[in-house]
């Protein structure tokens, strides 16, 4: 066997170790007692991942390696994949955080629902709330 075919061999054998993602949704329970902490817990995480895309963002921009057809033309090919498509991975990333967004507002609207004022909400928050 050539190094070629080794070395595609073994990295099918590696891609086949990774676990498949999770299918269906993830349930979170809260109550009058933690429904603010883990709002808060979201709300930081979307602030993290937030910083974290916006600084390297740019870097998902892939250059030609040279000035000739092929290397422009494969850098239009990952750069669609990587940030132009619908389905690319910086759209991914864009839904990811409009999904944690939504957990956001449900959970100030169970916060409501358990009592809580907006000025409570805000105040987990640091802002106001609509």
């Amino acid at each position: 066997m050539n190094e070629a075919q080794s070395s595609a061999f073994s990295w099918a054998e590696v891609l086949k170790a990774v676990p498949a993602a999770p299918s269906g949704s993830a349930t979170l329970k809260v109550n009058h007692d933690n429904v603010l902490a883990a709002a808060k817990i979201i709300q930081t995480q979307i602030d993290a991942l937030k910083d974290s895309v916006d600084a390297n963002s740019p870097s998902l921009q892939v250059e030609p390696a040279a000035d000739d057809p092929v290397s422009r033309d494969a850098a239009r090919a990952w750069n669609y994949r990587l940030v132009i498509a619908d389905d690319s991975y910086k759209a991914r990333i864009d839904e990811y955080m409009v999904s944690l967004q939504k957990l956001i507002t449900q959970l100030q609207d169970s916060a409501k629902s358990y009592g809580f004022s907006e000025s409570d909400i805000a105040a987990t928050f640091g802002t106001r709330i609509d």
